[in-house]
C-alpha cells in the first residue's frame, strides 16, 4: 500500500489503525529512523493494495499491521525510532521485496 503527502513524497504503508473516527496509516519515510502516522484525511492512497502477511492487532485501537510488527514485537520500538528494532525491520521487509535494497 501506498499514499502520497500533499508535497508529493510516496510513503509506503505497513499498517493501517482505526482510533475513533479517524483512519490513520503508519508509514515508513526515507530516512526518518521509524514509522510515522498519517491521517488518511491528510493523504491520498496511490495505490489501495494490501501486500504484505498481516495481522489484525487491537489494544487502544483496532489495526491491521505488518505481521513482523507484531510477531516480533518491533512496533513499540519503531515508533519510538529505535535503532535496531528498525534495522530489523528494514532487514525483514528487504528479504520479503517490500522496499528496495537500498532503502535507509
Amino acid at each position: 500500500m501506498k499514499i502520497k503527502e500533499s508535497d508529493g513524497t510516496i510513503i509506503n504503508v505497513f499498517a493501517i489503525y482505526w482510533f475513533g473516527d479517524e483512519t490513520y496509516f503508519y508509514g515508513l519515510p526515507k530516512n526518518y529512523g521509524g514509522l510515522l502516522a498519517y491521517r488518511a484525511t491528510q493523504v491520498s492512497v496511490i495505490d489501495p493494495e494490501i501486500d504484505f502477511t498481516a495481522i489484525y492487532f487491537e489494544n487502544n485501537a483496532k489495526s491491521i499491521q505488518h505481521w513482523a510488527l507484531i510477531k516480533e514485537k518491533l512496533l513499540d520500538d519503531i515508533l519510538e525510532r529505535d535503532e535496531v528494532a528498525y534495522n530489523r525491520f528494514l532487514e525483514i521487509l528487504k528479504v520479503e521485496g517490500k522496499i528496495d535494497p537500498d532503502f535507509c
